[in-house]
């Protein structure tokens, strides 16, 4: 078991509301989480832009990165970082005008896959040049049927309204699947009439896709798991791990490490937000703080089904939480 996590994100800028969309984050930060003493720690940041993102305000996040082998992809909205484990020095960037608040990076069989979550595309890049080899619409539509090919939308702050917003890649078989905000499902991209429902109808935003128990689990943002059967493409189960306790956490659920019987489980700072449907869970739910936590991870023994822990990060180091990944290091 993991003594130690990464948890990749960003903090909030305190006028980032103010200046609108795609201005948010100041601040990309990928934090280690000492499971034993609680501690947070602050091991890499990024502050700057640059040539891949717009010249003033630059939403400056790491988002849902992956571990292979020694190395560690780690996202921002317009690049991907490649870094050495467990030194964390840069040994790649690779980045394409087609690349837009991209949401996570996955290698699957070789390749490196990337959710341009702006424009509703998942990218499939060569893992040794970063060569664009296919770009999949997660609608089943041309990639660039309502954006211009010639634009460079990395030096666009937002695309907003997203027609399918996805976040998240996994496999199923052969089937590369996609998770999609606005649909609330999972999509097959080779056919995106196989769908899998994961919120039911209830018009909560999903995330993740993460294998367990030959079972594929899913994120709510309103703290939910879901539970489903890949074979039926159905939910078998969605579970709130906090049940119907008076003093629970608040926070945009998304982020997921499954090891043994524990999950580890993100629960990001709320932050203003236009999108008033996407919220509207916290009406339904007693909170512990009405003004929001800061992020948190909990720790779930979803064996015995009790919150063994929750890890509450200190003020201004981490504000979102997207991904979360073992350190097994020293």
């Amino acid at each position: 078991m993991s003594k130690k996590l990464m948890l990749s994100g960003g903090c909030l800028r305190s006028n980032g509301f103010e200046l609108g969309e795609g201005k948010y984050y100041g601040k990309a930060s990928l934090v280690l989480l000492d499971l034993e003493s609680g501690e947070f720690s602050q091991i890499l940041t990024k502050t700057e832009g640059g040539d891949n993102y717009p010249d003033e305000h630059p939403n400056l996040q790491f988002t849902a990165g992956c571990i292979d082998g020694d190395k560690l992809w780690l996202p921002t909205d317009t690049e991907v970082h490649c870094y050495s484990l467990p030194d964390l020095k840069l040994l790649s960037v690779f980045s394409h005008p087609c690349f837009h608040n991209i949401h996570s990076a996955h290698v699957l069989n070789g390749d490196l896959v990337v959710t341009s979550t702006g424009l509703d595309n998942v990218v499939v890049m060569d893992i040794e040049s970063g060569e664009i080899k296919s770009i999949l619409n997660t609608q089943g539509k041309t990639p660039w049927h309502r954006f211009d090919k010639a634009v460079d939308y990395r030096l666009v702050h937002s695309t907003r309204p997203h027609d399918s917003h996805p976040n998240f890649v996994f496999k199923i078989g052969d089937d590369l699947w996609a998770t999609r905000c606005t649909q609330e499902d999972a999509v097959n991209l080779s056919n995106p009439d196989d769908v899998i429902d994961i919120s039911l109808g209830g018009d909560v935003s999903v995330h993740d896709g993460i294998w367990y128990d030959n079972k594929l689990i899913f994120t709510r943002v309103d703290g939910n798991l879901v539970f489903c059967d890949p074979i039926e493409k159905k939910v078998i189960e969605t579970y709130d791990p906090f049940g119907g306790a008076l003093n629970r956490p608040m926070g945009w659920c998304r982020g997921l490490h499954v090891e043994g019987d524990i999950f580890y489980v993100g629960y990001s700072k709320l932050r203003k937000t236009n999108l008033k449907s996407k919220i509207k869970f916290l009406s339904k739910g007693n909170f512990k703080y009405s003004s929001g936590n800061n992020s948190l991870v909990v720790a779930l023994n979803i064996r015995t089904r009790k919150v063994e822990k929750v890890y509450s990060s200190p003020d201004g180091l981490i504000d979102a939480i997207y991904g979360i990944l073992p350190f097994n290091y020293d």
